[in-house]
């Protein structure tokens, strides 16, 4: 049996790579998350079966980590695994097909304890027929979001070396993997916090007629809210017990009435878990919404089933325009039906670091100067984005010398990166530099994105639609392993070009995984290029330490090169050290 955590894994594909791994890059993603992940197909088996590896977007396992999961639709199926760490908070990754619902029995020790209720209700999206405006023009008629979680905190903690077992009670269960974790003790109020009594129905008045500058707690308990909570006074926090003790749950069924939405100086989260009712991207709201400023912070959130995890920009006035200088760490976004983050309209000097992006229906990770408002100085580092069903792991639209860093991006359905001028706003800036570095993008890319067009793990495409030209973005100390699609695929479909394009230091470890899937409109185009140029762009671009082996698919060469247009393409001596 193999336990692994995503430092692990990472470790793993280095060595595989042959790569040394330097101190400055030795931890990309969220290496010191919390929990152990024990995948199904490597557990203990009893009438259980393990899917085919497959990329087809057609099957079901094609949305599961390492596009393998267990089949426990037999009578008695069970996965057992042995626990490496004292544990008691449980994750499970599970599919019941749409309109079924399935149990599963928990075991520790061989000892029932508990029995998880499974549902397809927040799963399963057909985005070709649904009328949400931004699924206009889909066209790829595979479901998405075919995964959904349930957690569990346990009554009692598993002991190192000892056993969970998951057994089949009933329903077509495929199961992808668990997590395990040490729960800490919950967060108590300080002597100075206002405690709520209520049933949270209240929650949004009380906090309102407290006026701010106060600390609100929110004892362990499930908290039913019919609208949002809106944080107005500055110098606010609203702090709960933890994300596995205080569930703020959201119960209304009307648009933009739901979630945590903040426009005031110095407004603060912590400790909590938010869900909702709500099961589409339409006609919805976000568990996290507004501008925060320098001093507010959002630290152990945990935001499930919302239309967005959290978009920061400013929709609504309040004296606080723009979002400057907030701190993000060690949240968790997960199954949401749009992006797991947006730094949106103006943000700047954000940190987002320490987090978990999971199974999330657009950008993981996203900056997008919407509405001409620059974003400028924002930073993702040390996250883990996985199993994102739509657009990409990180995204930049437009702005100003932007940052990401020590990210680990896999299992992504579609891309790994993407940088594109493809939406209104505030163009590239025609100076500074935005910086993406030190990351590893673990299959990712497809011939068949929901257009029906080939993206590459790395994707970066110029329109006319903001600005003529992607400019300025440096790419440095990038993994590419086992690209399904084109590890790096430069096109213009509109506008110019690009200027300043620099790549250094990238290693691209394998391609076209998912050849010959994929492939609904039968084109014979080449598949799986290191480097593929498109649309005849102009402009300029350096290059540096481009490294590639297992090129596979239908590539016959590393870099294809023949719509590489007016593009100056040059090589020059690195200035940054792998």
């Amino acid at each position: 049996m193999k336990r692994i955590k995503l430092i692990t894994l990472l470790t793993v594909a280095f060595t595989l790579l042959g790569t040394k791994l330097y101190a400055q890059n030795a931890q990309r993603g969220y290496f010191d998350a919390p929990y152990t992940r024990y995948e199904a197909d490597k557990g203990s088996l009893k009438k259980a079966t393990i899917t085919v590896k497959s990329f087809t977007q057609a099957d079901l396992q094609s949305e599961a980590s390492e596009q393998q999961c267990a089949n426990m639709t037999n009578v008695g199926a069970s996965v057992e695994w042995k626990i490496t760490q004292p544990s008691n908070g449980l994750v499970v990754r599970y599919s019941v097909p749409d309109g079924e619902k399935g149990e599963l029995d928990v075991f520790v020790n061989n000892k029932l304890v508990n029995t998880l209720e499974l549902t397809s209700f927040w799963s399963w999206e057909y985005l070709w027929k649904d009328d949400n405006p931004n699924n206009g023009g889909v066209v790829n008629q595979n479901p998405k979001m075919r995964f959904d979680e349930v957690r569990l905190l346990l009554a009692a903690q598993i002991p190192a070396g000892g056993s969970l077992k998951l057994v089949r009670k009933s329903g077509n269960i495929h199961l992808d993997f668990v997590e395990l974790e040490l729960v800490p003790e919950p967060v108590l109020a300080a002597p100075t916090d206002l405690v709520y009594e209520g049933d949270g129905s209240d929650l949004k008045n009380f906090i309102a007629n407290i006026g701010g500058g106060k600390t609100i707690y929110v004892p362990k308990g499930v908290y039913n809210i019919n609208s949002d909570i809106y944080f107005g006074f500055a110098n606010t926090t609203l702090k709960g017990a933890g994300s596995w003790y205080t569930q703020l749950h959201f119960t209304s069924e009307n648009q933009w009435h739901g979630g945590l939405l903040g426009n005031a100086e110095n407004i603060s989260y912590s400790g909590l878990y938010l869900t909702t009712v709500r099961n589409s991207r339409s006609r919805t709201y976000k568990a996290i919404n507004g501008v925060y400023t320098k001093g507010s912070t959002i630290k152990d959130v945990w935001a499930e089933h919302f239309e967005c995890g959290a978009w920061i920009a400013n929709y609504v006035g309040g004296p606080v325009k723009v979002a400057d200088g907030f701190l993000m760490s060690h949240c968790r976004f997960r199954n949401n039906y749009a992006d797991g983050i947006n730094l949106c309209k103006g943000t700047k000097n954000a940190v987002v670091e320490h987090c978990s992006f999971r199974n999330n229906g657009d950008d993981d990770m996203a900056i997008w100067s919407a509405d001409n408002e620059e974003c400028v100085n924002n930073e993702y580092r040390y996250n883990t984005s996985e199993n994102c069903w739509r657009a990409s792991g990180l995204a930049i639209y437009g702005g100003k010398n932007n940052r990401a860093h020590h990210l680990l991006i896999k299992d992504n359905l579609e891309v790994g990166v993407r940088v594109n001028n493809a939406f209104g706003g505030a163009p590239f800036n025609e100076e500074g530099m935005h910086e993406i570095s030190d990351i590893t993008i673990i299959k990712c890319g497809t011939f068949n994105d929901l257009f029906n067009n080939p993206v590459g793990a790395i994707d970066i495409v110029c329109t006319s639609i903001c600005g003529p030209r992607v400019k300025n973005v440096k790419f440095a100390n990038i993994d590419i392993i086992d690209s399904k699609n084109d590890a790096i695929y430069i096109s213009k479909i509109g506008g110019e070009g690009f200027d300043n394009l620099v790549f250094e230091n990238i290693t691209v470890n394998g391609t076209g995984r998912e050849y010959p899937a994929n492939n609904v409109l039968n084109r014979d185009w080449g598949r799986g290029f290191g480097i593929l140029f498109a649309g005849n762009p102009a402009g300029s671009g350096t290059y540096c330490n481009m490294t590639y082996s297992n090129i596979k698919g239908s590539a016959t060469v590393n870099e294809n090169v023949t719509q590489k247009g007016t593009l100056e393409w040059k090589k020059q001596k690195c200035s940054v050290k792998p």
